[in-house]
């Protein structure tokens, strides 16, 4: 039994999939196992796969009609025998140490369940996803990626190496309209799980127009808002209960639509900007900071786009005594 098993889903990667397996092949650390879970795939990839199989035992290739990246993952966890599980997809690198240095801080932590790394993208990259890459860049402890949870995913899934018996226990991932990382995490974090990174770059993701981020209607905008809500919700216990959402902005009000869905009263929104305040949108009175001095009793989301907003609100709130993760979260 190998001390971890790498889980790569292969679904048409053949222009990426062999650069993929030599950083894999390349690791310092020897005592793993890579699982192939090739995805129905119609190109050159369970030849790419079989080919690194026969010079590498480490390598086993697991064929299967085409289910999708829950299906595939969920088939994979089940093969695993190591106790850890590592992710990777086929398009991306990883650096030598990456799995040295992971196992090495889950070995050291025992209270650790899952460990990721600062990670690099690469290829096609926007100016937002450059600014995303910065942030889960920025966000490293487990209190900083907790308090950051629902503002976005702060793992990113490929970098990720996992204790086994946790990921089982959490019932590994889930089929819905939403991406299943970010639902991985969120349930994990309500589960009481213990995140870590290694501050050291030791992923590169390669980003292109085909990715399942750009095409899978599970990765949209959307798809992540509804998957932060019902976990929001969950978690809090928020349904029938009042909140106030600090945001009148577009953000804002998308948070404000996506709460009041799930049976969340909405007291009032709060801004800053004059030409808000005193109006009405969707349906409740656009009220001044100010009115949060005095805490009014309810929960409290601030839910903001404006670059630099989010740290000055935290620490507005925190100069009035609120308690991030009780009584108010930020919320994308």
């Amino acid at each position: 039994m190998s001390a971890v098993d790498v889980l790569l889903p292969v679904r048409d990667a053949a222009t990426t999939l062999s650069e993929t397996l030599r950083s894999i092949c390349r690791q310092s650390f020897p005592d793993f196992r890579c699982l192939v879970l090739d995805d129905g795939s119609q190109d050159d990839s369970p030849a790419i796969a079989a080919a690194a199989a026969r010079d590498d035992p480490r390598f086993v290739v697991l064929r299967c009609p085409p289910r999708g990246i829950v299906a595939t993952l969920n088939d994979g966890l089940s093969r695993v025998e190591a106790p850890f599980v590592a992710r990777l997809d086929a398009d991306d690198v990883m650096d030598e140490e990456r799995l040295a240095r992971q196992v090495e801080l889950l070995n050291a932590r025992p209270e650790v369940d899952v460990v990721s790394c600062r990670v690099q993208f690469f290829g096609d990259v926007s100016p937002n996803l450059r600014a995303y890459e910065d942030w889960m860049n920025s966000v490293v402890t487990h209190d900083e990626i907790v308090r950051d949870l629902f503002v976005e995913s702060p793992l990113a899934h490929p970098s990720v190496t996992v204790r086994t018996s946790s990921l089982r226990a959490l019932g590994g991932y889930r089929d819905l309209d939403q991406p299943e990382d970010y639902d991985l995490w969120l349930r994990a974090w309500r589960a009481g799980w213990t995140f870590a990174k290694v501050p050291r770059t030791l992923v590169r993701i390669r980003d292109h127009s085909d990715r399942l981020t750009r095409t899978d209607p599970r990765y949209t905008a959307r798809a992540f808002l509804e998957c932060k809500a019902d976990h929001l919700v969950g978690a809090v216990g928020l349904a029938g209960r009042e909140v106030i959402v600090w945001g009148a902005g577009r953000d804002g009000k998308r948070t404000a639509k996506a709460l009041r869905g799930r049976g969340v009263a909405l007291r009032h929104l709060v801004d800053i900007a004059p030409t808000k305040i005193g109006r009405r949108m969707i349906g409740v009175e656009v009220r001044t900071s100010e009115t949060l001095r005095e805490k009014p009793g309810c929960f409290l989301v601030v839910s903001v786009g404006v670059k630099g907003a989010r740290a000055e609100i935290r620490e507005t709130l925190a100069g009035w005594g609120y308690r991030e993760g009780e009584e108010f979260v930020c919320f994308g």
